[in-house]
């Protein structure tokens, strides 16, 4: 069986429904026209790394100095690690340049599904990405679903006449922001597997970015390739959203990787403050840095007040 899901682009908003989908697939997402919330606290997922890229936990909120376009902020409330439910979305690049590694990646990420849906109220999205976009499966807690969806990775679809692209990867960072983890309570993750490259997408890579941190979305991207630029383009995506570029290779396995991030959403630490009054629609500037110099804070760098 097939399964071809186009991207419908609705003016300045994207939204991902389904031409034809597995049986008993959801119904697709209704298309989102507007968004109208109000921040009145602004909240900072970090991960904290030392020289060896190990993790760091035991932290206080005293031992990070926290600032908004240059101003220190006071930090309202601290903790690490984290009760709020995960929605996490995982993206798999399926150009011709990504279809020798699919075997690997569906049978890693049938046993990375269960690592980190862990409470009733987390929940995952399977997103293939190549000349289009398709939601393989819809938000769900079920492991057993997703791992059924991930065997549809490898069915070929060819791209019909007339259409643009290669490969849409900015398009489905943007469009599954929007459409897919926006409206979604707690912690907010992506997860892309892919080379870097992007050929054919109607939004730039600050589009992208920008929608992403937007919806206090972490991505991490897991880098299969020999591409510099690619690489380059990965570690600008995930620097800015506060998540982390790993390279399969060699000893560095794709399970690893897994369990890598596994462990950075587990020891996360979460801040809050009160942001200056500002214009809708405003971008700020976070810095969030440790007072040793010896450490690394990932975290997103900018925010858009709503």
């Amino acid at each position: 069986m097939k399964i071809r899901l186009s991207i419908l682009l609705l003016g300045a908003l994207g939204a991902i429904a389904s031409a034809q989908e597995p049986p008993q697939a959801s119904p697709p997402d209704q298309p989102i026209t507007t968004l109208q919330l109000n921040t009145k606290v602004v909240g900072v997922s970090a991960v904290v790394l030392d020289k060896k890229n190990r993790p760091v936990s035991g932290l206080t909120k005293g031992d990070f100095v926290l600032k908004e376009d240059g101003v220190p902020q006071t930090v309202r409330y601290f903790s690490q690690g984290s009760d709020l439910p995960l929605t996490l979305a995982l993206m798999v690049d399926t150009s011709g340049s990504q279809r020798g590694y699919i075997d690997d990646e569906i049978k890693a990420s049938g046993a990375f599904f269960p690592t980190m849906l862990t409470k009733p109220e987390d929940r995952a999205v399977l997103v293939q990405f190549d000349y289009d976009v398709r939601r393989l499966q819809a938000l769900t807690n079920s492991v057993p679903d997703l791992t059924e969806r991930l065997e549809y990775l490898s069915q070929p679809h060819p791209q019909p006449p007339g259409s643009r692209g290669g490969t849409l990867l900015f398009d489905a960072i943007y469009l599954t922001s929007r459409a897919l983890l926006r409206k979604e309570d707690g912690r907010r993750a992506m997860i892309l597997l892919t080379d870097g490259g992007d050929r054919g997408s109607r939004y730039s890579i600050a589009e992208a970015i920008g929608e992403a941190q937007r919806q206090d979305i972490v991505i991490y991207s897991i880098y299969y390739g020999d591409d510099s630029e690619g690489k380059k383009i990965l570690r600008t995506i995930s620097s800015y959203t506060g998540g982390r570029v790993f390279t399969v290779g060699g000893k560095t396995t794709l399970a690893s990787i897994y369990t890598q991030i596994a462990e950075d959403m587990r020891l996360q630490y979460q801040l809050g403050y009160t942001p200056p009054e500002s214009k809708p629609g405003s971008y700020h500037l976070i810095d969030l840095a440790p007072i040793n110099k010896q450490l690394i804070v990932a975290a997103r760098k900018g925010y858009y007040t709503k």
